[in-house]
């Protein structure tokens, strides 16, 4: 049985069939009687992301439609798809969201259905390209465009200690407050859409009409002092609920908003890896886990 992943999230969604990949941006629209997604919705009126998890869960199977015919899949499918941490444990359960979405996600070339814990996919990349597992707990960081999902791992226990999700943070909060008052001179409307930030940092640029800005380097900038504030926000969460059993020695960066931090962060105590192609790692994670299933 051949292995499609289509791990959707608030800012697009990520697939990978075998040795190719690819990616459809979180949108959609209503053109008439037609629903639009991805690209195609962004060239209408009223287009928007996905903004809940109730929305998320009810477009899933419109956005796997679309990552199959991408992917030109074939033969019997296993499909692995991912859901924020927090939302996964309180609704896997029988009759909750995890088996619902399975449910609705099973049929036609698609015969099986695996739903795992977005941050654990990540975790489960670093790991696999590792000679020996570390003694140390690692601290894993999704960086979405809505939220943040942090995962606190034990490598030798092979467990999760702690995990949480972070709503309303990640690469529109790091555009807003750290990106725009960066580059207010060259905004002169001083705010923007959630597509038109999405837009800004995918392309790196801002233009009105004839004159165009590169504001790489302060994208860069906001990145790294945005995930800064985010690691003491998240080892203060730790603290409250785990106290000493919190430490770390590594924290591992992935998720669409790492992929901004291509140079990576300042020399520190504890060592912040960005991982390869960042916004992809859950992604490859979820393709070793479905296959560890033996199916």
């Amino acid at each position: 049985m051949n292995v499609l992943v289509c791990d959707l999230g608030f800012s697009s969604a990520k697939w990978i069939y075998g040795e190719r990949k690819g990616r459809i941006i979180s949108a959609f629209s209503y053109n008439g009687e037609n629903l639009l997604i991805g690209e195609d919705s962004l060239m209408s009126s009223g287009s928007s992301y996905l903004k809940t998890m109730e929305e998320l869960v009810r477009y899933y199977p419109v956005f796997v439609e679309q990552c199959l015919k991408q992917a030109g899949c074939d033969g019997d499918i296993l499909l692995a798809v991912g859901l924020p941490y927090s939302y996964w444990q309180e609704q896997h359960k029988p009759g909750g969201a995890v088996s619902a979405l399975a449910k609705s996600l099973t049929g036609g070339a698609i015969k099986e259905v695996a739903v795992f814990p977005q941050g654990l996919g990540g975790l489960r990349d670093y790991l696999d390209g590792l000679l020996e597992r570390p003694t140390g707990n690692v601290l894993g960081i999704d960086i979405g465009f809505n939220t943040i999902i942090f995962t606190l791992f034990s490598p030798h226990k092979k467990q999760i200690i702690h995990g949480k999700t972070l709503n309303k943070r990640g690469v529109h909060q790091m555009a807003t407050s750290f990106l725009l008052p960066r580059i207010k001179d060259l905004a002169p409307s001083g705010t923007f859409t959630p597509v038109e930030i999405a837009f800004l940092i995918e392309k790196g640029y801002l233009q009105y009409g004839f004159e165009r800005h590169d504001v790489i380097r302060e994208i860069q900038e906001a990145g790294v002092a945005y995930i800064e504030h985010i690691i003491r926000d998240i080892q203060g969460e730790l603290q409250a609920h785990v106290g000493m059993h919190a430490d770390f020695d590594r924290v591992l960066l992935f998720g669409g908003g790492a992929a901004f931090l291509k140079n990576g962060l300042p020399a520190r105590n504890i060592e912040v890896i960005v991982l390869p192609e960042p916004e992809y790692a859950n992604a490859r994670g979820f393709q070793t886990l479905a296959f560890a299933k033996g199916v």
